[in-house]
């Protein structure tokens, strides 16, 4: 009985709280990225700019995307710039408390999927380097939480 009524309370974050961890969590990374091309779509505000996208009624997720790309000046390769990048920022992102998903992270040459979770507040990035453009791709996104507790 305890555990239903600790389970109802909501002692976990508040959607407003994920969201804050995320945009801070993507700004942290911004000074790895390349700067090309660089759009940003910031959809960590407050409530209003949820999206209905789950499962659970009153539950809600917010997102964070960047996409950039190498630029032209470079003498290295390609391929070689998409596993350099996607390297160093993958370290970065395990840095600050995310963890790999070894069982979806995948590379092929010229292409790195790697999939990142930080199990407190309940985010997972999405992290897209390839030889084609955009050279990188960075979602982010929190689970789908309760809007207010």
């Amino acid at each position: 009985m305890l555990l239903l009524v600790a389970g109802c309370t909501g002692s976990g974050p508040t959607l407003d709280e994920a969201a804050q961890v995320l945009a801070t969590d993507m700004k942290k990374i911004e000074p790895f990225y390349p700067t090309t091309n660089k759009k940003t779509v910031d959809r960590t505000g407050k409530e209003k700019s949820d999206f209905a996208v789950c499962a659970k009624d009153e539950t809600a997720l917010r997102s964070y995307e960047l996409s950039s790309d190498f630029g032209e000046d470079s003498p290295t390769p390609p391929d070689q710039r998409v596993e350099s990048f996607s390297l160093l920022l993958m370290e970065e992102l395990k840095r600050i408390g995310y963890e790999v998903d070894r069982e979806s992270s995948w590379a092929r040459p010229g292409r790195t999927i790697g999939v990142l979770h930080k199990k407190e507040p309940g985010i997972t990035i999405i992290l897209v380097a390839q030889d084609s453009r955009p050279n990188v791709e960075i979602i982010g996104k929190t689970d789908c939480i309760f809007e207010s507790r």
